[in-house]
Parts: structure tokens; sequence; C-alpha cells
């Protein structure tokens, strides 16, 4: 039976959702807990992040790659949901969950998350993000899911638009990977670029003239930038096209892979398994001639050093989740604190080559 769990240290620390309400001042215990990474991005981006609530549902093994680093940066709190139980899979890859079979993976995992930063509340919950309502989303600034069916992503993206709130997906298959992000139609960041500086002298009509500086004259100067984004159900909605508005020869083969996999949980309600090795391998083949034919591109869009990819989707491997949650959480990170350029919009990982592509698709 599934119970909701948590922290023993909310006495210790300010779990309100209410953003208003949480002190702006940084305490001498998180500036000593979080020294390091205030040096790396400062004391404001630090306040932002100490005030972020975040739903991670997917307590997988690249679910737990997430957990594992948004809780060290220092956020508000984390909600654990899940609704499966361990099995010996969960060994090869989860961080948190100890081989304790038969047990649910949120709620074993709550206190291993805890013991990383008791500043954060934890909270873990039984059940599957696809019986949630848009009420229940309401409650976080940020959500993460993590292995789901395309269908519950296109429901919760929505009504993560619909509130407001950030909205990332993810998903591992052996050596391959993504990650999807949707910030909504504005999200304010800002960064530091290099500006060209132009060195002012006086002429005889005491009138200012530019003077044509170096290359390398440059300052650092702090820019607010404004970037929009599109659902996961539009992104993968493109087909065929011009560059910069649909699939285009150069887009990466780990991305039709992608596609390819979501199509597979649509046909079958699941992944490919290594219980059904061989059946689901001659699946996969099928099913890349029909996406491909659907969505219009070259056939030989699935380069010659990915053509045996149907013998490597199978299960979650400890360092591709590595890879891919570690960009993901990094992603939050830099949008939680609204510094950096996120990621626009998929991170597309391919561990036969070892090589990871960011694509924008949609506009």
């Amino acid at each position: 039976m599934c119970e909701v769990m948590q922290s023993s240290t909310d006495q210790l620390v300010n779990t309100t959702t209410d953003n208003t309400a949480v002190d702006s001042v940084i305490t001498d215990a998180e500036a000593a807990l979080y020294d390091r990474q205030i040096r790396l991005w400062g004391a404001s981006a630090q306040k932002k992040l100490r005030m972020a609530d975040v739903l991670m549902a997917g307590i997988n093994g690249v679910g737990s790659e997430i957990v594992k680093n948004i809780v060290l940066s220092g956020i508000n709190s984390i909600t654990l949901l899940d609704d499966q139980l361990v099995t010996t899979n969960d060994s090869l890859s989860n961080l948190f969950t100890k081989r304790q079979l038969g047990k649910n993976r949120a709620e074993v995992a709550r206190d291993l998350v805890q013991s990383l930063n008791p500043m954060v509340a934890v909270k873990s919950e039984c059940g599957n993000i696809a019986d949630k309502d848009k009420d229940y989303l309401s409650a976080f600034q940020v959500v993460i899911v993590s292995n789901y069916d395309k269908q519950t992503m296109f429901k919760v993206n929505q009504f993560c638009n619909e509130l407001k709130i950030k909205f990332f997906a993810t998903a591992v298959w052996g050596l391959f990977g993504f990650t999807f992000t949707d910030l909504g139609s504005e999200h304010t960041y800002v960064t530091e670029e290099d500006v060209k500086r132009e060195e002012e002298i006086i002429g005889d009509n005491n009138e200012p003239l530019k003077k044509k500086v170096k290359l390398d004259d440059t300052v650092k100067q702090i820019v607010e930038k404004k970037v929009s984004f599109v659902s996961l159900e539009t992104a993968l909605a493109v087909k065929a096209g011009k560059s910069g508005y649909g699939l285009t020869k150069r887009t990466s083969s780990s991305f039709i892979i992608t596609h390819i996999l979501l199509e597979f949980y649509d046909k079958h309600s699941r992944y490919p398994s290594p219980d059904s090795r061989d059946n689901d391998i001659k699946e996969l083949a099928i099913l890349e001639k029909q996406v491909i034919e659907r969505l219009g591109v070259n056939e030989d869009i699935i380069s010659n050093k990915v053509n045996d990819w149907h013998k490597h989707v199978f299960g979650e491997l400890s360092p591709v989740c590595a890879v891919v949650g570690g960009v993901l959480a990094q992603d939050v990170i830099r949008v939680i604190s609204e510094k950096d350029t996120p990621i626009r919009n998929f991170f597309l990982f391919d561990g036969i080559s070892c090589n990871g592509n960011i694509e924008s698709i949609g506009k």
C-alpha cells in the first residue's frame, strides 16, 4: 500500500509553496553549504533556487540522477512521484533503490535523497502522473517526467503551459536518451556576452569620433533575453521541410530513433524489454520504416554508425543516465535561476558514437 512520506527535517526548513513567504536573506548555514555554487552563479540565483518546488515523476535511473543534482543545488522542496516497484533492473542505474525489491521506488528513495541535503524538503508519493489533474500540478514551479509514454507527456505538458509551469521530459533506452524543455511562450533570462568596445577621441571640432577597435577589444556585459518554446506535441508533429522549419538531412539520427521508441510505446504500452528482445528488435525495424515514411525524411537519415541501434535500446545504463540526467538537471538549474541560455528544446544522446546533440524543433 502506498503512503505519502515527508521529510523529518521539515522543522528545519521553510517548506511553504508560497514563494513570497520565503526569507530573501541567505542564512549562514546556507552560505556555508552552498558556498562553491554561490561563487559560481551568484547569491541572487541561489535565492531563486531555494524558492522552487519541483515535482519529479518517475524515479527510475535517469530520474534518480536528476533528483541528485537538483537537490544538491538547494531548491526548496522536491516531491518524488512513482507507482512502480523496485526490480532487479533498477540496480543497473538507480542511485537510491538499493535492491529493496517489491517496494515503491519513490518511498524507498526518499530517505537517501533527504540525506543528500537536509535543507531541502523531500516528499514521496505513490502514484502515476497520468492520473493527476491540473490542480495537483499547480503546487509546483517545475515538473519533470521520466520514461513516460507520449500521450501522458502531452497531457502534462498542456497542463503546465496553462499553469505557466516549466515542463521537462526525458527518457533513457539503453545507449540512447533524450531530454525536452518547454518553458512556455516567453521565458526571460540573463546571460553574459562579449560586447565590442568603442574608444572615443575628440576631434578639432570637439565632436566625438568613433575609432575602429581591435577584435579582442571587448567588455563583458549582462544582457537580458527572451525566448519562446513549443510544446512536445507540436515539436513531434514536425515533418520533413526547409531548414529551421522542418526536419532535414542534418537532423540528428537520435531524434528519429526517439520518434520510433515513442511509437513503440504507443503500440505496445511499454518500451523495449530484455524479456522479449528478439521480437522487439524485429518490431523496431518495422517501425523504423513506418516512422521514416510518416515524417517524410530520407531513408538514410539514421546513419551507418547507428544502423544496429535496435540492439542497444534495452534497459537503462548507468553512464547514459548520468549524462542525460546531468544535462537535464543543469537545464533545470539554469531555468529556475533565470541565468544563461536554456536548451531549446531537445538534447539527444547517442551512446554508440558517444555523441550528444541539441536540436531546436518546431516554431
